[in-house]
């Protein structure tokens, strides 16, 4: 049963497409009400593309707790060859009551091209 829900992001064209190189925080969401027996689960989504300098685009992809510069929970480098939606799940359970997390991305080599879109859902359930 889910207790909780929040869900952000944007939408595909609601934006300028925009390069990736120093991390950026996408975006974040908060979740409260958590029990210890309960279940945290985080989905991500984001939409990209390579710029096209190499063959391959890479994307990593942070989701941080408590602060944007806070303990990674999940990672992932993604890549691609023209665009790709990268689709993530992250569980745990219990832990604070309140949670807060952020989803970032970067591209070290400026590998990749935020097209959208990208979306951040946290779930508590019971």
């Amino acid at each position: 049963m889910i207790k909780y829900k929040h869900n952000t992001g944007a939408e595909l064209g609601s934006f300028p497409p925009f390069p990736i190189r120093d991390e950026v925080v996408l975006t974040s969401v908060s979740l409260h009400g958590i029990a210890p027996s309960d279940e945290v689960v985080l989905r991500i989504e984001i939409g990209w593309s390579n710029p096209g300098t190499f063959d391959m685009g890479e994307l990593e992809v942070t989701l941080k707790k408590d602060a944007p510069d806070g303990d990674i929970v999940e990672w992932s480098l993604e890549s691609c060859f023209l665009s790709a939606v990268t689709r993530l799940e992250y569980r745990t359970t219990g832990g604070l009551p309140d949670q807060l997390y952020y989803l970032c991305v970067r591209s070290t080599e400026g590998l990749a091209i935020m097209n959208g879109p990208y979306r951040l859902e946290g779930r508590v359930e019971a």
